[in-house]
């Protein structure tokens, strides 16, 4: 049977701009920009997705960062936040009185740390936590905080585009996360049940172990031929179960970087010469994604690769990133490949 350990983490939306054609962006991608957005931050968050759509200024990408609060090496269960448990309050009042478009706002303040969370026609599309709240004194500066939050709701690319949203009103929450006996235990797993954080962990995995857990389950169910249920084990802050097989996680917000501004109607490779040398080959590059000026992933000689400017790519060197091509150059000679379409 698996088990989970919901820990304290830390929650935020975070949004990617890139070109119309890129619908996702790997997580050696994900990183590098994080690394060279925030240099200062120790270790590495975890990235969940959430949406993505289109905007004049590109597309954008909206994914959940999670940091726990602990160290999580070493651990064999599964890691969770246990601030998951307000996605099962929330969601049950968007069903409740999120009328029938499911655009949703809620917003409450748990502990000292006031959350707002917001459905898209019934999807999870933003999650944001402002500490320094608790007791009466602060409800009136948390009901100025969700009073601005709410005219951004007009303004956003996304929610502004359906139809009007239903604003819960601001609760106070009863939760202690460290009663493992509280309500807040059952919501919980109640939500980890929801398709949306399935597959979520905190801790790192060895992909090894990872495939050698999920053959021993599944021996054990084709001998046993039982169903799994919940449990609660001792050892753990708080434990909840079970664990599926362990699943590859979405390729998953990073600050906007600078927007694409011009859509590509194919994902075609296109090479243009600029300079011809003999010495050098055609190199066999196709993009799959680029964020700005600042770097492209995709496959060069039937490898995954993350590149930015003045890096090596065989014997090839990345001249520059642009908005819709890299331009790569070897013995005098220079190559622009386009993610598209020439224009």
């Amino acid at each position: 049977m698996g088990r989970a350990c919901a820990v304290a983490a830390r929650i935020c939306t975070w949004e990617v701009v890139t070109g119309f054609g890129a619908e996702e962006l790997s997580r050696e991608m994900l990183e590098d920009c994080f690394r060279r957005d925030f240099p200062d931050f120790e270790g590495m968050p975890r990235f969940w997705k959430m949406v993505s759509f289109n905007s004049a200024e590109g597309r954008r990408h909206r994914y959940l960062v999670i940091h726990a609060a602990t160290e999580l090496r070493g651990r064999r269960e599964r890691v969770v936040p246990r601030s998951v448990s307000l996605f099962a309050v929330a969601d049950r009042e968007m069903r409740v009185s999120g009328g029938t478009t499911g655009n949703y706002r809620f917003a409450a303040i748990a502990g000292d740390c006031l959350y707002v969370l917001v459905f898209y026609e019934g999807r999870l599309c933003h999650w944001s936590e402002e500490y320094g709240y608790g007791g009466k004194e602060s409800l009136e500066p948390a009901e100025k905080r969700v009073e601005a939050f709410d005219a951004f709701l007009k303004e956003d690319s996304l929610f502004s585009q359906g139809e009007g949203f239903v604003k819960g009103p601001l609760t106070v929450l009863d939760v202690d996360f460290e009663n493992l006996s509280g309500a807040w235990l059952a919501d919980l797993k109640k939500a980890l049940r929801d398709p949306f954080w399935k597959g979520l962990h905190l801790e790192p995995r060895s992909p090894g172990r990872q495939t050698a857990k999920s053959i021993i389950l599944l021996l054990l169910l084709m001998v046993a031929g039982m169903t799994i249920g919940n449990s609660l084990e001792p050892g753990c802050e708080t434990l909840v179960g079970p664990e599926a097989p362990a699943l590859s996680l979405p390729v998953v917000p990073l600050p906007a970087m600078k927007p694409v501004h011009k859509e590509f109607g194919s994902r075609d490779i296109v090479f243009r010469e600029v300079r011809s040398t003999p010495e050098c080959i055609d190199p066999v590059l196709e993009i799959r994604g680029l964020v700005g000026d600042r770097l492209f992933s995709g496959v060069f000689g039937g490898q995954n690769v993350v590149k930015k400017a003045g890096d090596s790519l065989g014997a090839f060197r990345v001249k520059s990133v642009l908005r819709d091509r890299v331009v790569l150059e070897c013995g005098g000679k220079e190559w622009e490949v386009l993610n598209g379409k020439a224009p």
